[in-house]
């Protein structure tokens, strides 16, 4: 008969609303940062080089590693 810890249950559910509560106080920081950007008057900040750079496949990486025979 299959059966449920529910001590475990209750740890792993304390751990994972820890954890969103956790990303939720991250993102309002972010959301404050920048709200406070677009408070002092920007509304574009441009970079220097993109920080998402083309991502590469794994085929295109099989076709430039060396193959040993």
């Amino acid at each position: 008969m299959p059966t449920i810890d529910i001590a475990e249950n209750i740890k792993r559910t304390c751990d994972q609303i820890e954890k969103m509560s956790q990303e939720v106080f991250r993102l309002q920081g972010v959301l404050n940062t920048f709200e406070g950007l677009q408070k002092g008057g920007l509304t574009v900040i441009e970079l220097p080089k993109d920080p998402n750079p083309p991502q590469v496949s794994d085929e295109e990486l099989e076709s430039i590693q060396e193959k040993p025979e």
